[in-house]
């Protein structure tokens, strides 16, 4: 009977090991860009971090996104900007497209997004739509919060993107690496846990 319960134990402590993370993220959208646009960028994010094992709950800008109180804030607030460019040939650098907030320790909950620089790039590559391009810069940008400053030689966190990026992306081939699954993992479950930071400063480069 003990050895059926241990293993039972152990099968339910798995189990909760292994299930999804969850977060919540609000919309601002200040450029006001079509609200089907951002509900397919939504499901495009929602889709790359579904395979790293998070789950996104999407939500309207509101009162919540100003409250002092982080427990009355949504986890993540993304305001999407109107403006920004990017260079009419060569890889288009993610800083023209989207910017994370974070603090000194590497604590933020905001990013921007600006829809100005997506449609450049769009226009360069047709066969990727604004909205999937919208949606995978979001994806980028919540990145950066829950792995931190700098960009890899590999996926959805290289620091520029062209042809390549954006038919994989096109194919929902851009994604987190293995290692950037787990510090997500990690990060989101340490953010969960009481006293965490309430305050953003400027923007710190990445």
């Amino acid at each position: 009977m003990r050895s059926t319960l241990t293993i039972a134990t152990w099968l339910a402590t798995a189990a909760a090991a292994s299930a999804s993370q969850n977060m919540s993220v609000a919309v601002c959208n200040l450029s006001q860009v079509p609200v089907n646009m951002i509900k397919r960028a939504e499901a495009e994010a929602s889709y790359v971090f579904r395979t790293v094992d998070i789950e996104i709950r999407w939500m309207d800008c509101g009162a919540e996104v100003g409250a002092q109180d982080t427990r009355s804030r949504p986890d993540f607030i993304v305001r999407i900007q109107t403006g920004g460019h990017v260079a009419k040939a060569g890889p288009a650098s993610l800083e023209a497209m989207g910017r994370a907030f974070m603090e000194s320790s590497e604590y933020g909950y905001m990013v921007d997004t600006y829809v100005g620089a997506i449609n450049d790039l769009t226009l360069r590559f047709p066969f990727a739509g604004s909205d999937q391009l919208l949606g995978y810069v979001i994806t980028h940008e919540l990145g950066h919060l829950l792995i931190g400053p700098g960009h890899r030689q590999e996926g959805i966190m290289r620091a520029s993107w062209s042809k390549p990026e954006l038919e994989a992306l096109n194919h929902r081939n851009l994604k987190f690496t293995e290692r950037e699954r787990c510090i997500i993992v990690e990060k989101l479950r340490a953010r969960k846990e009481p006293f965490a930071p309430a305050s953003v400063a400027a923007p710190k480069s990445h």
